[in-house]
């Protein structure tokens, strides 16, 4: 199926959205499938059991389908070549005398670089469902599950984002009236953090778990091996959002610092250092989104977890012994 990406809002797609009465709108498609097509969308879940029709549960799609799919699970960065360069702090270990068997020590060396702007992971979900049937057809819809709102900031950028995750999965993309209320779909994105008292990474993971939806052993293993990690740095308590999936969960350190990590793609880890009761009222994408002044994004490399170390003191954060 084609997956070359928009490079703006199809003319088609904004003429569309010109004739709607209604501001809330959704990327989504509706395809009609035989039998002998089902199989083209086998990778999102879709398939014939017991000769009827089997959909998937809602599910972030594979971020191997393209750029934009790539992006909505892990994020991407911008190097913004129009601004001033500026200053900016590299550390690493050398040894001690050329000779890694007598030590090492941490060298600091100031470099003038491109300012890049940071676009967090939306971790948007595709739903497949069934519409109709009729002989030797089913009538298949797949949608993003996101609904944008027309007067929103950003809402071109947003739109063209879902055009081209639905357009890599799937082949086609269009828009159509939402019949869900903005406010429902908000709830989804925006944060209620709960602040979680320190104790034992067995009851830290049960509390963030509690009236979540499940996650997968391997998921697990991850988010232990992290909190793991971060209970050895004795923070003051664990953040974790209310929402029904566990997105982002972290540890505060102090009052304008605070560690944030993903249960579903754990490629990097993010450091905040602002004053957390600003960032508490803001939504996880907004936490993310835009210049990177205001936190330091960390790669799970070798070596993630002194880079973190190094990361907190810079910012005031002393072990309390």
């Amino acid at each position: 199926m084609p997956k070359k990406n928009f490079n703006k809002v199809p003319s088609t797609i904004l003429a569309k959205l010109a004739d709607f009465s209604q501001d809330d709108v959704v990327v989504a498609c509706a395809k009609r499938l035989r039998p002998e097509d089902i199989v083209r969308y086998a990778h999102l879940g879709l398939g014939i059991i017991g000769g009827k029709l089997a959909t998937p549960a809602p599910a972030l799609p594979n971020p191997g389908a393209g750029r934009y799919s790539r992006a909505n699970v892990e994020g991407r960065e911008k190097v913004r070549h129009d601004l001033p360069m500026v200053y900016k702090d590299f550390s690493f270990d050398v040894p001690n005398f050329g000779d890694w068997s007598k030590g090492s020590h941490e060298v600091v060396q100031t470099r003038e670089v491109y300012q890049r702007e940071f676009y967090p992971p939306k971790q948007v979900e595709l739903s497949v469902s069934l519409l109709g049937e009729g002989q030797g057809y089913h009538i298949v819809k797949f949608a993003i599950d996101q609904v944008l709102n027309r007067h929103t900031d950003n809402f071109e950028r947003e739109l063209l984002y879902n055009l081209n995750i639905l357009q890599e999965n799937v082949g086609s993309a269009d828009v159509f009236p939402s019949a869900a209320s903005l406010a429902e779909y908000a709830a989804t994105v925006s944060v209620d953090w709960q602040i979680l008292p320190p104790g034992k990474v067995d009851d830290v993971i049960q509390r963030m778990l509690h009236g979540k939806q499940a996650v997968s052993p391997s998921q697990e293993k991850t988010m232990r091996a992290r909190i793991e990690v971060l209970a050895k740095l004795h923070p003051k308590a664990y953040v974790t959002g209310t929402d029904r999936f566990v997105r982002y969960f972290g540890a505060q350190f102090a009052d304008n610092l605070i560690v944030f990590e993903n249960v579903q793609y754990g490629n990097a880890i993010y450091v905040m250092h602002d004053e957390w009761a600003e960032l508490s009222k803001r939504s996880r994408i907004d936490l993310l989104r835009g210049d990177r002044t205001n936190f330091e994004r960390i790669e799970h490399r070798l070596g993630w977890e002194d880079k973190l170390n190094r990361t907190l003191i810079q910012y005031g954060w002393a072990i309390e012994e």
